[in-house]
């Protein structure tokens, strides 16, 4: 018996939801966190950074004259980085434009909104990259240092820090998730606080694995030491979320960051961490993010974001880094 149904009936309409669902990281908390710094006025952007001379014990007798001196700009010296242009462009059809889409009202602003969070993911990446610094020139863009070149011990490739103003080499831990413990945090601080001799507030941005690390410690059974917690049954609750370490030689503040060493392995990525002074580092924006429409040549409406940015860390002796590979 001949009979319809929605296999053999080719007019039955389509059922298309309204709007769309997208499932990706969009919040970047070191780029949002850092302090925004004055605009750079050159490609290459620099600051001074000075130290102290060394504690001396040696007596003077009474009634000497003074003799010598010393000059107290001796050490001082420039470092800088380059600004970095990054861009991200759209365009929509002019037949786009006039058709009804069920996932958007609006297809331009839709554009817009998604690549200003791509570029802010983009420049996030950057940030917390190990991407060297790179002047540019004709045919070659110039990039900014990211924050794992800036805390380095050796000699960076391009325009280097001089060796008296490197990150320390025990304020870079690099041991990995299966034995790291509590002491190589302590171990970190510890360095720092042996450079500032103050127990600063720092921030950790951290990966993943390194995150869990940090809950780790209140676990019990870990073979690298732990703490043995109680908790009351009647909230039927289990917390295991450690977002503040108070140590020895300063404190902690714990964020999550997915944008960090990208230019790495996963397992890099989940164990890179940033021990960050506030004071220490900042964003200078050149220009924008700001965007730009592009003008209508007969196919559609088009334009781009674009950023002009770069990474001040003000003295990378302030800084500490966890670096771990596996």
């Amino acid at each position: 018996m001949a009979q319809a149904t929605t296999f053999n009936i080719g007019s039955n309409r389509e059922d298309v939801l309204q709007g769309f669902t997208m499932v990706e990281p969009e919040a970047t908390p070191m780029l949002s966190m850092l302090k925004k710094g004055r605009a750079p006025k050159a490609s290459y952007t620099e600051w001074v950074v000075d130290d102290l001379s060394d504690p001396v014990l040696t007596a003077v007798e009474e009634g000497t004259d003074v003799s010598s001196f010393a000059n107290p700009g001796v050490n001082r010296a420039r470092i800088g980085n380059h600004v970095q242009r990054q861009d991200r462009a759209w365009s929509v059809s002019d037949l786009e434009e006039l058709v009804e889409d069920a996932a958007v009202a609006n297809q331009v602003a839709t554009a817009k909104s998604k690549k200003l969070i791509e570029l802010r993911r983009d420049m996030a990446a950057v940030i917390g990259s190990d991407q060297a610094n790179v002047a540019g020139g004709s045919g070659s863009a110039a990039k900014c240092r990211g924050m794992g070149q800036w805390v380095l011990n050796s000699a960076q490739t391009n325009n280097p820090v001089p060796a008296g103003f490197r990150t320390p080499s025990a304020s870079i831990n690099t041991t990995a998730a299966a034995s790291f413990a509590e002491s190589d945090v302590n171990g970190v601080l510890e360095s720092l606080y042996s450079q500032t001799g103050t127990l600063d507030n720092f921030k950790l941005f951290a990966g993943t694995s390194l995150k869990k690390e940090f809950s780790d410690f209140s676990r019990v059974g870990q073979a690298n030491g732990s703490y043995r917690t109680n908790e009351d049954i009647s909230t039927n609750k289990i917390t295991k979320n450690v977002l503040r370490y108070e140590g020895d030689f300063g404190t902690l503040d714990i964020i999550t960051d997915l944008f960090l060493a990208k230019d790495g392995s996963a397992a890099s990525q989940g164990m890179r961490g940033y021990v960050i002074n506030p004071d220490l580092v900042e964003i200078a924006f050149a220009d924008g993010p700001s965007h730009y429409d592009l003008e209508d040549e007969g196919g559609g409406p088009r334009g781009f974001y674009k950023a002009w940015y770069t990474l001040r860390v003000k003295n990378p002796l302030g800084l500490g880094k966890f670096a771990a590979t596996a």
